[in-house]
Order: structure tokens, then sequence, then C-alpha cells
């Protein structure tokens, strides 16, 4: 559905990731996935999941969360 990957260089030179992700469920549910970490690890820093009943609150909630990355200096 929707999926939008974010990055950003630290002061000390680690490149930090956030994906955020929209998936649909086959239950008529929508799943926001976020997932961040550093890229000098193999795995993921975390994983955080919000379910919601409809497209237009994950939609909402994709949009949110883009924003407040964005404004901490995520690209």
């Amino acid at each position: 559905m929707n999926n939008v990957l974010l990055h950003k260089t630290t002061k000390k030179g680690n490149i930090r990731y956030y994906n955020i992700e929209v998936i649909a469920t086959l239950f008529e549910e929508y799943i926001v996935e976020r997932t961040y970490g550093n890229i000098r690890f193999k795995s993921y820093t975390g994983k955080r999941n919000n379910v919601f009943s409809s497209y237009d609150e994950a939609q909402d909630f994709f949009k949110k969360i883009k924003k407040q990355k964005i404004n901490k200096g995520y690209l």
C-alpha cells in the first residue's frame, strides 16, 4: 500500500533508518508497521505495529509519523 524509507546521518557518522509501511490484513484491517535501526547492525533495533479499522485512519497516522520524522532530520 504505502511505504517510505527515511534515513539520517548522526554527528558521529552513524546512519539511522526509519521505515514506515501501511499493510492491509485479511480481516479488513490496516497495520502501520514501523521498523527502525542503524545500518551498522544486521537486524533492526525496533519494530512497532499499530492496527486501524479503516484505511483513512491508517493513512492519517502514516502521514503524522512521517511528518514527525522529517521534522527530526530524517530525509
